[in-house]
């Protein structure tokens, strides 16, 4: 073939993947985009992190920089390695050997780890890579459907924000590690996407997907009860309840995803419940026992968590304990201030995810884990987003977020800070 002939083929082969990249929904573009450049800057980011401050064996053996090793094992030294650190350890040992891998494993949902499991299996037994993958993809996922909901109620521009916002928010790197973020906060997502369709059977499996996924997703259910209701409403007034029966049984798919779960954990022992003790079906439901036993999580009252924070900054203060009390504190009151002036069914589940996550008390480390459970309060960007018209505000975010994004995302990858 002739030089000629070669640049021609190449400038047509240019042609049409620019031609299929221009076809693309603009969600879809923007997705990607999105998501490849933050996919790049986290990966340059953590390998000089795990290069420098090296947590396992085989990081020190291997270096972070191409060349010294064959590409294969370069890859899984900067694309993964970094990554396995704290739950990441525990669902490849789920998806590997099923719930009898440890005690308090159940404490995980069963979705992630499921899919991390079949995956992992097809590709030879690399559960890692599996979870890797399987978070990426559902990343890129969110990212659409998030874009897409935006759009229902605003324009391109809120949209975009709404989704830079959320992935460059201080924990938004969650959504990258072989953890569940993605996937819930996908299906999640995509139940109040279908919902908003009229699609009431694929918000349901959507919240059932959710509900396997971890604890907050079954919360899905009632700000989606509320988007029936208010599509509904005259039939509802009128009396004709037999046009919610196919909703109402699609819906009711969310709950059922949760109960599936809680009778599998009752067939290895691990659900107790009391007639004497009404909270006692809530901890059924949320946590189990042996994840009690074994961390000492459990759910109370907020105010039992604050006094519990409050105690410890005043006896033995740590730095983690500042930042995540600071930062949670900040993420409460633009919740607060933003339930007025989000749509209702947004608002309802803001409000039941802020107090879910609120309420898990961990005398030992209050507030461990709480900016990334607040990370999925996606309601909460879309407020920022609209804000977010005025530049200014918009840098200030940004500067915002990555200062704390740079310092909470190196700790992670020295095994210093619990996401």
């Amino acid at each position: 073939m002739s030089e000629t002939t070669l640049d021609t083929h190449q400038q047509s082969l240019l042609f049409r993947v620019r031609d299929r990249w221009l076809a693309l929904d603009l969600s879809w573009r923007w997705a990607l985009k999105l998501f490849l450049g933050y996919r790049v800057l986290f990966t340059l980011w953590t390998a000089w992190v795990s290069n420098r401050f090296p947590y396992y064996a085989q990081e020190r053996l291997v270096s972070a920089w191409p060349g010294g090793a064959p590409l294969d094992l370069w890859l899984r030294r900067v694309l993964l390695w970094p990554s396995v650190r704290y739950d990441v350890i525990w669902y490849m040992g789920i998806a590997e050997h099923g719930y009898a891998y440890k005690v308090g494993s159940t404490a995980f949902h069963p979705l992630y780890p499921l899919l991390m499991g079949v995956l992992g299996r097809l590709l030879g037994g690399h559960y890692l890579l599996a979870g890797w993958l399987i978070a990426q993809v559902c990343c890129v996922l969110m990212l659409v459907l998030l874009f897409r909901l935006v759009l229902l109620d605003y324009d391109q521009g809120v949209a975009r924000r709404t989704t830079l916002f959320l992935l460059g928010s201080p924990l938004g790197f969650s959504f990258l590690l072989p953890y569940t973020e993605s996937l819930l906060l996908l299906c999640i997502v995509g139940a109040f996407y279908a919902a908003r369709q009229g699609r009431w059977w694929l918000a349901g499996l959507a919240g059932a997907g959710a509900a396997l996924t971890k604890q907050p997703g079954v919360i899905v259910l009632l700000p989606l009860l509320w988007e029936l209701w208010r599509q509904r409403r005259e039939q509802i007034q009128a009396r004709d309840l037999r046009a919610l029966i196919r909703p109402l049984l699609g819906l009711a798919l969310t709950p059922l995803g949760l109960l599936a779960f809680l009778a599998y954990r009752a067939t290895l022992g691990d659900v107790k419940i009391s007639l004497s003790d009404p909270s006692s079906f809530i901890g059924a439901f949320l946590v189990t026992p042996s994840y009690q036993q074994t961390w000492g999580e459990y759910f109370s009252w907020p105010w039992v968590n604050l006094l519990f924070a409050l105690e410890r900054l005043r006896t033995a203060p740590y730095f983690y304990l500042v930042i995540n009390t600071f930062v949670m504190l900040i993420m409460v009151v633009l919740v607060c201030y933003s339930l007025t002036r989000l749509r209702r069914s947004y608002s309802i589940y803001s409000l039941l995810i802020m107090l879910m996550n609120l309420s898990i008390v961990y005398p030992l480390w209050p507030y461990m884990g709480i900016i990334r459970r607040f990370t999925i309060i996606f309601p909460l960007f879309i407020q920022l987003a609209v804000w977010g018209r005025s530049r200014l505000f918009t840098l200030l975010i940004l500067v915002c977020n990555t200062l704390l994004w740079v310092f909470i995302s190196e700790a992670y990858v020295r095994n210093a800070f619990v996401p």
